[in-house]
């Protein structure tokens, strides 16, 4: 059994783009959603929650700062590969 939280889906996937391209500075657009610039992809606000609650990433102040996997996101996804999730 794992320590590790469980994240949902979408959570995932950003925190997989993220480590991709580290210190990315989202697009607002509307309905509280964030465009990534280099894969165009759309996350809802409420996908970066589980990651920042956990310390996952660092959204800084959540608005114009760029967004960063830490070194807890990153060893996240290396307990989730070694998993074969």
């Amino acid at each position: 059994m794992s320590d590790r939280p469980v994240i949902p889906a979408a959570s995932l996937r950003l925190l997989r783009e993220l480590a991709e391209h580290d210190a990315v500075t989202f697009t607002p657009m509307p309905r509280a959603r964030w465009r990534h610039p280099h894969t165009g992809t759309v996350f809802n606000d409420r996908t970066f929650h589980p990651l920042d609650k956990h310390a996952l990433i660092h959204v800084g102040d959540g608005h114009t700062d760029p967004v960063r996997i830490t070194p807890a996101g990153r060893a996240y996804l290396t307990a989730e590969a070694g998993e074969g999730r």
